[in-house]
């Protein structure tokens, strides 16, 4: 069968998506070209978790302008309600080369946006011979620890039905509070994103759970695209940073690496403008070089990309102590007097008083008191050394708590640049 396109209109990207099944799976998308371009090979579009098809029609309605465009909601992603907790990256890539094969789509251009970008690598890398070129943003080669905890824990607390904190978690993982001035993401934007998935429906909960899990599930990718491709995110993206993105494009023989400034996780929606103005120009064959409002990195010269997502800082007041609610035998408690070494909105690095306390069975349930400023942190240890260093993340559960905890760190009553940068212990977080 072929594919049927329909010409774009604002009326036609809400419409019921078309479906095809693949055995037991079902694929939804909507297909749109301009007769004058439906001759040539299409972008498929492949979204996150819960993007649905009308948050890409000012996507849809640039490249439309040049290429055919087809929107894909794969089982479980998306506004594809199928539950498919078995399929993993890979099936999830064959079942997409498959909707081309079935579409009579011999060459396919390929867009993956956050969790659809290791899909339509994957694709790119599996079946060369029918990629064109393919765009992803938000990608990562190996999944750091630290990440990990951070979606096991969101997975956890859904799981306890913690709905409020489960939502306001999300918006503080996905948004970069510290870099709000820069990103300009307004409170309106933000209170949205965070009722929407305060309001998850239980196959939406259900659907998140199997994408954390995927995600988790990712040791590393199959391999590396070999056709031209372009690899982006937000100058800002705490979620995935900006130099995990860059080394997959180090790897790729034929990719690009470009940031978008003043972006998130989501330039596409955050920097509407610019993403589309690089992403029409790549598709287009045209050089990407001085596309206004990006930053473009030759072979290798994203290797010196800073690794911190922000300013390590040293507290005046650098004591505190470490609380755990853990059971190890009939021992339920203990507290540790610790330093504080540095600090930022992401995490910390401490050191305990008394090494050689083994944190294996505390290293999620932890938290850091401080005083002036009087602060509760709860922490996920991802780290931690003989000598009593502790690596940590902030489990941020509360957006007001860390609004205020942003505006502490600014205040140096409290924190303080470092005036030896090479004296500060780093954490990678």
């Amino acid at each position: 069968m072929g594919i049927h396109y329909e010409e774009y209109t604002r009326a036609s990207i809400k419409a019921e998506p078309l479906q095809m099944w693949v055995g037991k799976w079902r694929i939804d998308y909507l297909a749109f070209a301009h007769p004058g371009n439906a001759h040539k090979p299409p972008l498929l579009v492949v979204g996150g978790a819960f993007q649905n098809f009308t948050s890409y029609k000012y996507c849809v309605e640039r490249i439309y302008e040049d290429f055919p465009v087809i929107l894909v909601d794969l089982p479980s992603l998306g506004n594809n309600t199928q539950i498919a907790p078995d399929l993993s990256m890979e099936d999830l890539a064959d079942l997409l080369y498959e909707f081309s094969c079935r579409s009579g789509l011999s060459t396919v251009h390929l867009m993956g946006l956050s969790l659809g970008s290791a899909i339509a690598s994957t694709f790119a890398y599996k079946y060369p011979d029918a990629t064109g070129k393919l765009i992803v943003a938000g990608i990562v080669t190996r999944p750091r620890k630290s990440w990990r905890m951070l979606v096991d824990e969101s997975k956890r607390v859904l799981g306890e039905g913690r709905m409020d904190e489960f939502s306001q978690a999300v918006v503080l993982y996905l948004v970069n509070y510290n870099r709000i001035k820069e990103t300009g993401i307004t409170p309106t934007a933000r209170k949205l994103f965070y009722r929407q998935m305060k309001k998850l429906s239980e196959n939406e909960q259900e659907r998140y759970v199997i994408n954390g899990s995927r995600l988790l599930s990712v040791e590393g990718l199959l391999g590396y695209p070999e056709c031209d491709t372009l690899v982006t995110t937000g100058e800002f993206d705490s979620f995935t940073l900006p130099w995990e993105n860059a080394s997959f494009a180090e790897k790729c023989p034929n990719a690009q690496f470009v940031l978008i400034k003043g972006a998130d996780h989501l330039p596409q929606l955050e920097k509407r403008e610019v993403s589309l103005d690089l992403f029409s120009t790549f598709l287009r064959g045209e050089s990407i070089e001085n596309v206004e409002g990006t930053r473009y990195f030759r072979k290798g010269e994203s290797k010196n990309l800073d690794r911190r997502r922000a300013e390590r800082l040293i507290p005046c007041n650098s004591r505190g102590y470490v609380t755990s609610e853990s059971r190890i035998g009939d021992q339920y408690r203990f507290n540790k007097p610790v330093k504080v070494v540095d600090i930022n909105f992401f995490g910390c690095l401490i050191k305990l008083d008394d090494p050689g306390f083994s944190m294996a069975d505390h290293a999620r349930d932890c938290t850091l008191y401080l005083e002036n400023p009087e602060l509760k942190l709860d922490l996920l240890v991802f780290d931690y050394d003989d000598q009593g260093y502790l690596r940590c993340l902030f489990k941020h559960g509360n957006i007001a708590l860390a609004e205020k905890f942003t505006e502490l760190l600014k205040d140096n009553q409290y924190f303080l640049s470092p005036k030896n940068d090479g004296k500060v212990h780093r954490i990678y977080g």
